[in-house]
């Protein structure tokens, strides 16, 4: 009924041998495998990485309203700086006005009418 059993030769044992399951989260067996294997077996090179316009013009955005805010912040050290040194000036002719006056005093002369800026 059935014709002899031929015995099994080494190319017909590597054709019927499986390869062991690859996972990424289990390895119970301790099987090494390489990484090219691996990331095959997942299947992410197989898809195509499309990337929306939107993250364009949000970057651009983003770019645009950090520029602003260095100029704006640039201005703002500008003018505080521009007033802290008029204050500074404002201060030092006050203070040049009573050491003039002071000396006026010491010596006794009147004092020249000097206009005080305020």
């Amino acid at each position: 009924m059935h014709s002899p059993p031929r015995p099994v030769t080494v190319k017909d044992q590597q054709d019927w041998k499986i390869p062991p399951c690859i996972s990424n989260w289990k390895n119970p067996k301790g099987y090494t495998i390489p990484l090219d294997k691996r990331l095959a077996a997942d299947g992410r090179g197989l898809q195509e990485v499309q990337i929306n316009d939107n993250f364009a013009k949000l970057s651009e955005a983003l770019y645009v309203a950090e520029q602003k805010a260095r100029e704006a912040v640039a201005m703002r050290s500008k003018v505080q700086k521009e007033m802290l040194l008029k204050e500074k000036e404002r201060k030092e002719q006050e203070l040049r006005a009573l050491a003039q006056k002071a000396r006026a005093d010491r010596i006794g002369v009147a004092p020249p009418p000097a206009a005080v800026p305020v």
